[in-house]
């Protein structure tokens, strides 16, 4: 051996036999595994207007639903209040400040159907994210409140916007909006055009720059973008349009323009119920879009998928590189649907919180629907039992 390479180990093994001392030095015995930690934990609520059964009194609701939450919401970094108004007509037709009188379509429906004939306006959509911000402040707790956008049809009696002003946002044969669209002029007011829709303007540049004057005008913290909000498809592995470079770089450009407007606002994506080679292949997503996210939430809702297919998105997620923030998904009630997770899906259900709880120490939070189909909340008992086992 030459001389160079004799230093040259005898360097390294200097160095390995410092770094062991070291080790032994802060272990008690060679043997101990030292405890990991959970990362900081963001607790994401999902609630419709449905919980709030008075909308000029919204004080007592949110009161009491801070106290039925806190045994998860004490222990968190954050909470994060999903206030999920509607479906996207409240947002892409917002007209400004000068409209908040205006009633908007709010999610009252169960099973498609109108249950609720109380009317929602954008002053009492203000003041109800402001009764979020100080009940959290009342009970000590940093909060965060997000309104929500939907790609597809769900929530609302009607989604006018997509479907009767703006087909041509949705021209695709899912009916899902369609970030890549060009709009055809009108002349209604809109918060970000107040001389009327533009002829020829993105679909997906419309949607964030009405969704930026939205959040900013009405006090949120940031929005989720709904059921895989910027790809065509939906939920199935099979079930898009296939890998293009073309949509791919829509998508891309759409979430870069996107962040642009936002300014400084949340970004929450609900993701495709996939993982992330499906999400590329099927959908088109691109492989850096994750890192425009602030959060981002692995889908698995009992009703749509499997434990085994949610685990595999939920690991998948956990390896992007320079990743959002990624929450585990439970599942107990839903707020637009009388089935309930907890007694329709129990098995899949509960395997969700196990999952959550075997992998506490990679997420970085929860999220869940919070009101079921009449505005009631998740059984008191669940949400203590699944607390004391995840935080133990």
């Amino acid at each position: 051996m030459r001389e160079y390479d004799r230093s040259t180990a005898l360097r390294r093994l200097v160095a390995a036999g410092i770094a062991a001392m070291g080790s032994l030095a802060a272990c008690k015995s060679p043997t101990e595994v030292l405890p990991r930690t959970m990362h900081p934990q963001s607790v994401v609520l999902m609630v419709t207007p449905k919980m709030i059964p008075d909308f000029d009194n919204p004080q007592p609701a949110v009161a009491q639903f801070f106290a039925h939450y806190r045994p998860l919401t004490s222990r968190a970094v954050e909470v994060i209040v999903i206030f999920a108004v509607g479906n996207s007509d409240h947002i892409l037709h917002y007209p400004g400040p000068e409209g908040w009188t205006t009633n908007v379509e709010w999610a009252r429906t169960t099973d498609f159907k109108i249950v609720s004939e109380r009317f929602l306006s954008y002053n009492q959509i203000h003041d109800i994210a402001a009764a979020f911000r100080s009940g959290a402040a009342d009970a000590g707790i940093k909060v965060k409140v997000y309104d929500q956008i939907d790609s597809g049809g769900e929530f609302t009696p009607a989604n006018n916007f997509k479907y009767v002003a703006h087909p041509e946002c949705t021209n695709n044969k899912w009916f899902m909006y369609d970030i890549r669209g060009r709009m055809h002029a009108d002349g209604r007011d809109y918060a970000s055009a107040p001389n009327g829709a533009p002829e020829g303007k993105l679909c997906g540049e419309f949607l964030a720059d009405q969704t930026s004057a939205y959040m900013h005008d009405l006090g949120f913290d940031g929005i989720l973008f709904g059921n895989q909000l910027g790809t065509r498809g939906r939920w199935d592995p099979e079930d898009g349009p296939g890998y293009s470079d073309d949509e791919a770089a829509a998508i891309q450009a759409f979430f870069a323009y996107t962040r642009q407007k936002f300014l400084g606002k949340d970004l929450m994506w609900f993701d495709s119920y996939n993982n992330t080679k499906v999400e590329h292949d099927t959908f088109s997503f691109p492989g850096n879009g994750y890192r425009y996210f602030d959060y981002l939430i692995a889908s698995g809702f009992c009703v749509i998928t499997n434990s085994a297919r949610y685990r595999d998105n939920l690991e998948s997620k956990l390896q992007i590189r320079n990743r959002p923030r990624v929450l585990a998904t439970l599942d107990y009630v839903d707020p637009w649907y009388t089935y309930n997770s907890m007694t329709a899906y129990p098995d899949e259900s509960a395997e969700l919180e196990q999952i959550a709880i075997d992998h506490r120490y990679d997420i970085d939070g929860l999220m869940f629907f919070a009101n079921d189909e009449v505005g009631g909340l998740v059984p008191a008992n669940l949400v203590n039992a699944f607390a004391a086992r995840f935080f133990e």
